[in-house]
């Protein structure tokens, strides 16, 4: 009886205690994959092709651009854009990728590619 009393005690101490919430992600939690922020971390010579191909306001997919700090290299992939009308930049089942170099303290353009489109 010593015995019972206290876990009894305890039990229902830790069964008023309310349960912890998660602070990341739920399943109700729906993460919108098209993001300005994806575009507006590009640098300011990427950013301005990018406004220049648009009609309104760039959205993209986290894959739409990767970096490669070897090369210094910039990949833009345009398919995982949406900002109006790009269609000029879609050929049937291929999409325009092109590529930025560093150049001193800018990033120039030095390849428009179609390939296969990655969607």
């Amino acid at each position: 009886m010593t015995i019972r009393t206290p876990i009894l005690a305890l039990c229902l101490v830790l069964s008023s205690i309310p349960p912890a919430l998660s602070k990341g992600g739920s399943v109700g939690n729906k993460h919108d994959p098209l993001d300005p922020s994806h575009v507006n971390a590009l640098p300011l010579d990427v950013r301005q092709y990018v406004a220049g191909i648009c009609k309104g306001r760039p959205v993209a997919q986290h894959d739409f651009a990767t970096y490669s700090p070897q090369e210094k290299r910039w990949r833009i992939n345009l398919e995982y854009l949406q900002c109006g009308v790009i269609g000029e930049y879609r050929r049937g089942n291929q999409c325009l990728d092109v590529d930025f170099v560093a150049d001193g303290a800018h990033f120039r353009l030095v390849r428009k590619t179609y390939a296969a489109c990655g969607f």
